[in-house]
């Protein structure tokens, strides 16, 4: 089996995993626990520090110990802590070890992105290996987002945990036989990214603040603003997926034809675009169609912008120079639902929403300024 359909099965298995419970965390706090939405913003604010973390670690021992030894040891460490979250059942504990599941498994992701690095090196191949895990995260997302929805209202969050933390344990089965790819030389010191790949996050950590909005956020917006049910909320969040698992090959052969300048700044328009036209959203179908026009800017730019950041990597240091992508990865992302939390606490959704786009069309504008 080739290693990127390989990956593609755990990163299915994982994903379905984190998705049947991790969306709901921030809504089971405020409904469950009474937590206000300030308190919400904070939570995801610490996911974020932890996430960081788990990315510089990551990295780090990645380039020293290998790929797949980091990846089983961390997921291992993950599952175990949201089995321990569902059997405390308390606020404080949850809050707690939910950042410790993000600490390993952000060690867990900067490995995975690191080794499909390692196997591939043209341009338009990482485009596509990356576009196939997307395929195979966003099929798990699909079915997760979908499942959690309906189990959330009939079982509640506790259970969600524990579900997550077996179908965690179960995908480390699937890493026995992921050869490590051979590397001519392993990391010895720390060496310095490039200016280039410096640049290059600026507009990435702008990305991902918008990337972040499919989850908790519309969660939030759709459930505890529009009224819609969790289950409906959980089979909108869905189209997302689906649509990933059916186009997202197709798009990244397209977008890996054209330059990444060009294919990133349009992705982070069509992004703007939908999530500025979120206030007009008033019923399922309206919500379904944006969310399909906030998924086509995101196919086009998340396998490209992976496979910037892997050309701007250091073979004998890519795990950590991944890391620092990674890390504008797990802040922009965690940060986003602290943000959109904050703003709909303090001055309503569509402010939020305004926000939001506006940092995606900046987004746009820098890569063409950095990569253009």
């Amino acid at each position: 089996m080739r290693p990127e359909d390989r990956l593609a099965i755990i990163g299915a298995l994982r994903v379905l995993g984190f998705s049947i419970a991790l969306p709901f965390a921030g809504l089971a706090l405020n409904l469950d626990f009474r937590e206000p939405l300030a308190v919400v913003s904070e939570f995801y604010a610490s996911l974020a520090v932890s996430s960081a973390l788990g990315q510089v670690v990551g990295g780090y021992v990645s380039d020293r110990t290998g790929r797949v030894r980091t990846m089983f040891m961390s997921g291992l460490v993950a599952s175990l802590s949201l089995a321990v979250a569902a059997l405390l059942w308390r606020a404080t504990a949850i809050e707690v070890l939910l950042a410790v599941q993000s600490f390993f498994s952000n060690a867990y992701s900067v490995a995975s992105m690191a080794i499909v690095g390692d196997y591939f090196s043209e341009h338009s191949s990482l485009v596509k290996a990356y576009g196939r895990l997307r395929v195979g995260s966003n099929l798990g997302w699909a079915l997760g987002i979908a499942v959690g929805g309906e189990l959330y209202a009939l079982i509640g969050f506790r259970w969600l945990l524990a579900v997550t933390s077996a179908v965690l344990a179960a995908s480390l089965a699937a890493l026995w036989g992921l050869g490590e790819p051979p590397r001519s030389e392993l990391a010895v010191a720390f060496e310095r990214p490039t200016p280039a790949m410096v640049k290059f996050l600026a507009p990435t950590f702008m990305t991902f603040i918008i990337a972040g909005l499919m989850g908790y956020p519309l969660v939030q917006y759709f459930s505890g603003f529009l009224r819609i049910s969790t289950s409906y909320s959980g089979a909108l969040l869905a189209i997302n997926g689906l649509m990933v698992v059916l186009l997202q090959d197709m798009v990244a052969r397209r977008a890996s034809a054209h330059s990444p300048a060009k294919s990133l700044a349009t992705g982070m328009a069509i992004y703007s675009l939908g999530y500025g036209l979120m206030p007009m959203v008033n019923s399922v179908p309206a919500a379904a169609l944006d969310i399909m026009l906030i998924t086509l800017g995101e196919m086009i730019v998340m396998p490209v912008s992976s496979a910037v950041a892997a050309e701007l990597s250091s073979p004998r240091a890519r795990g950590s120079h991944m890391s620092l992508y990674g890390i504008a990865n797990t802040i922009g992302r965690n940060l986003s639902s602290a943000i959109f939390a904050a703003a709909a606490y303090s001055l309503g959704a569509s402010y939020g929403w305004a926000l939001m786009a506006s940092i995606a069309m900046a987004s746009s504008v820098g890569y063409l300024a950095v990569i253009g």
